[in-house]
């Protein structure tokens, strides 16, 4: 089988299909949406053609001679570019991006461009508050759920923290396994210094993702085109940049062109600011810190070679010294204190890189990628406590109100684990893309794009992994309430009987083979649908399962017809730009290590992958207020959700229960609404609805099987509502707020073992508010300082969780004296202030 797709991949990369040259490409505003009526002119030619109603354009390129087009459009600053020499049978895409009279600063903000193929496009910049850096843009999208602000993970329509792809520079990454908290978890692997753009799709994604059944999150590092420099000190950490370029030697009469160019990122973060808000009060240190380069030299004009590197070491230490927590209602308020002793490490390192050889014209494109991954992880702890719960005096008159007034129980536990888990994963893969069909030379304007056939589009790919895995998994409670932990069949006072115990020692090794076929199309006489199909292949070694995923995309825009045939007719005003699509298709996940793995540490390495089937449709509108552009997308969705692997959360863990013994569904409807409610910021408000349900079955005690009701998944977050506003003041723009605003509705929480085959507990709704304010020092536009040496430098100022509320993750399970069970809420981090010096460099 391998031997035919190889070949086949050959064959594709052998087609060559020649055109005259040309450039081409589209003309886009600050918020990504093509501009309308922009006049193109070529300086070699002294010909003029005009952008269509999405952007687009072409235009001649002349042979021996200097081609420099300019971009002239009355709402817009005249941008000129200059274009490299071309051969005969070569095209050169250009988009450009025209500025409007308002001129920003780095750092700014957060420009979000237009949703393509189902995908939300993101320009993360840095002025964003949050206390978990690039994973903030993240949680603010539709769709996407979290209730830990110290986590960069997140869930997405009703599916867990392991069922989302990450890629940057089509790499696929991985994050550590073993972590329990968000407070061990440090820096999540992207790097905002270094992102260009982010691709991010919440459900019905193209088979040219790979296999998973929630969302892709798709991270292109950008390539320099100069050199600069930046550096970012603050209180939680520092982070520093570093890019630029080596030239070959000029050409008479043409641009330079890049040889080498490079892009360094590295960070560093400590949280014992925010932690010290925590109810467990102690030694907290912290050290989370990575570099990352990405180094690429090209060959010539078609081939370049990319070297993308990332070591990250993040190392937690806590030595506890004593929690107190008050909870309740007003009716009944209570008090839990602990007296804690010894200490936890967590420590993980892990290391990626990856070689790519790139082919690319504008035909078609080959990238042939060898990478590995490997992540070793510790995790020891030995905390010992005693505690007491209490009933306070809520009496507001009385003298001693606050205070303990009746002890309820006492007790006395230790926790001790000594895990350690390393893991690699190998890649080599071949990925491509070819157009089938061009548009003939008579008609290579705008003026005939609307008779010309919309080429189509061949992607494909092939990936072979390993996978290793060893594992050394012990964990052991003991719990003593009031005393009563004895064994009264004997007679020996030296027998500790323990809560739990878990001592597993597990080594695996894996190989999978995946690979994909996606066809692209535009249809309609000026392609105002577009039909995208593909299917994904799947073999896993360790179980023996093939699997096969078929996945479709439709988009259909109505007025584009219309909007195309007036568009020279300024007496007709254009209809609304809306688009509506739907998709369809098969998503599998195989398991990797974690679903493998049940509460005793033992492996059930037949465990088949699980599946979601994802139906969705939707709409996107742009529209004008207030002169600006802005749009609004709504999606419907439902997932049919089968051979599902139960699980619980315990705070950022999760303990899967090893069996495919549930199958369920995953429904609801997802909104936003984004543009410049302040000319210049981009903002959004989203909300989500979601409902989703699975039945388990399971052995009873009575040995016999029984299937459940339907239960909440622990991620049933039925509502979820973010906002991210920008705003500045008017007689100085130099001046920012930044504001990011989440509410979430109750998520279930499951105790382990057959509690999880009935209805839980509810943790209270999540409620958040971040806020940040900036002012320019250098570089902004009422600014007096002047630097040569610094672009721009700004200084900003952020209060995590604004309105001090307390949020719960997790529940700690105490008893008293008449052995009734007690939740005691593990709270999230309170009110803090951030303070930030951004600096860029020229």
């Amino acid at each position: 089988m391998l031997k035919y797709t190889l070949s086949f991949i050959c064959f594709l990369a052998c087609i060559q299909v020649d055109a005259q040259s040309v450039v081409y490409g589209k003309v886009y505003n600050d918020t990504s949406e093509g501009v309308y009526h922009v006049k193109i002119t070529n300086s070699a030619s002294g010909k003029s053609v005009y952008s269509d109603s999405t952007g687009a354009y072409r235009i001649d390129y002349i042979d021996e001679e200097r081609n420099t087009l300019k971009f002239e459009h009355p709402n817009f600053k005249l941008y000129k570019s200059n274009i490299p020499n071309l051969f005969n049978n070569e095209d050169y895409h250009l988009d450009v991006y025209l500025s409007s009279s308002v001129v920003g600063f780095q750092g700014g903000g957060v420009k979000v461009g237009k949703e393509k193929e189902g995908t939300i496009e993101i320009k993360p910049l840095s002025t964003l508050p949050g206390s978990n850096e690039f994973s903030n843009f993240i949680k603010t999208l539709v769709g996407v759920s979290s209730n830990n602000e110290l986590s960069s993970q997140y869930n997405v329509r009703g599916g867990s923290y392991d069922e989302n792809l990450i890629y940057v520079n089509d790499v696929e990454v991985y994050r550590p396994q073993i972590v329990r908290s968000g407070q061990q978890e440090g820096l999540s692997f992207v790097n905002p210094d270094m992102v260009d753009n982010v691709n991010f799709s919440a459900g019905g994604f193209e088979a040219r993702y790979g296999d998973k059944l929630s969302s892709v999150l798709d991270v292109s590092y950008r390539s320099p085109k100069s050199f600069a420099s930046g550096v970012q000190v603050g209180i939680l950490g520092s982070a520093l940049f570093l890019e630029g370029v080596a030239k070959s030697k000029k050409r008479i009469g043409y641009k330079d062109s890049v040889r080498f160019s490079y892009l360094i990122g590295a960070r560093y973060r400590g949280n014992k600011n925010l932690l010290n808000s925590l109810d467990a009060q102690g030694l907290y240190k912290s050290r989370f810190g990575d570099i990352q380069s990405l180094f690429t030299f090209h060959i010539n004009r078609y081939n370049r070679i990319e070297l993308l590197t990332n070591y990250a070491q993040n190392r937690f230490r806590f030595e506890p010294e004593y929690q107190e927590t008050t909870f309740g209602t007003l009716q009944s308020a209570l008090k839990l204190r602990i007296g804690l002793d010894g200490q936890e490490i967590v420590d993980y390192r892990s290391g990626m890189g990856a070689l790519s050889y790139i082919y690319q014209k504008r035909k078609m494109s080959l990238k042939f990628i060898v990478s590995g991954f490997i992540s070793n992880e510790t995790e020891k702890y030995d905390i010992q406590g005693a505690y007491d719960i209490s009933e306070i005096d809520n009496n507001l008159g009385s003298s001693s109100f606050g205070d303990a007034k009746s002890l309820l129980g006492v007790g006395y536990f230790i926790n001790h684990a000594r895990n350690e888990l390393y893991f690699s994963v190998v890649n080599f893969a071949v990925k491509g893309g070819i157009k089938l069909s061009g548009i003939k030379s008579s008609q290579k304007t705008v003026d005939h794009l609307e008779n010309a056939r919309h080429p189509g589009k061949i992607l494909y790919g092939v990936k072979y992994q390993l996978e290793n895995i060893d594992d050394r998994f012990k964990e052991w409670k003991y719990s003593d309430s009031s005393g009563y932990n004895i064994n009264p069949f004997n007679y020996s006072d030296t027998q500790i009987n323990l809560v739990e115990f878990v001592n597993s020692k597990n080594t695996i090794s894996n190989q999978r083979l995946s690979g994909y076929v996606q066809y692209h199309q535009g249809m309609g006489s000026v392609n105002q649908m577009t039909l995208t199909s593909g299917v994904r292949y799947l073999y896993s070694s360790l179980n023996g399962q093939s699997l096969i995923s078929p996945r479709f995309q439709i988009y259909y825009e109505p007025n584009k017809k219309f909007n195309s045939k007036h568009r020279y007719d300024d007496s007709v005003p254009n209809k609304k730009n809306i688009v509506l699509k739907a998709a369809y298709g098969y998503y599998y996940q195989a398991p990797f290590y974690r679903e493998m793995r049940n509460f005793a540490g033992e492996l059930n390495t037949a465990l088949k992958a699980q599946r979601s089937i994802h139906y969705t449709a939707g709409m996107e509108m742009g529209f004008k207020s207030f002169g600006r552009p802005f749009k609004f997308t709504a999606e419907l969705y439902y997932k049919d959700l089968d051979y599902l692997v139960p699980y619980i959360l315990d705070n950022v863990r999760i303990r899967y229960y090893a069996t495919n013994s549930a199958r369920g569904y995953a429904g609801g409807f997802d909104a936003r609404i984004n543009g410049e409610f302040i000319k210049g910021l981009e903002s959004w408000f989203t909300v989500s609805l979601l409902k989703t349900d699975e039945k388990i079955r399971y052995v009873n005690s009575e040995n016999k099987e029984i299937e459940t009701e339907y239960l909440r998944r622990p991620t049933d977050r039925r509502l979820m509502t973010s906002v991210m506003f920008q705003d500045e003041l008017k007689t100085n723009v130099d001046y920012r707020m930044h504001m990011v605003l989440s509410l979430g509705t109750g998520l279930p929480y499951y105790l382990g073992g057959e509690a999880r085959y009935q209805e839980g507990n509810t943790i209270p709704a999540y409620k958040r508010v971040d806020i940040g304010f900036s002012k320019v020092l250098i570089g902004g536009q009422n600014t007096k300082i002047k630097s040569g040496v610094i672009k721009n430098m700004w200084l900003g100022v952020d209060v995590f969780n604004l309105l001090q509320i307390n949020n719960v993750i997790s529940y700690l399970w105490i008893k008293d004296f008449n052995n009734n069970t007690y939740g005691v809420p593990n709270y999230l981090t309170g009110r803090r202030l951030n303070v930030r010096l951004v600096t860029v460099f020229n």
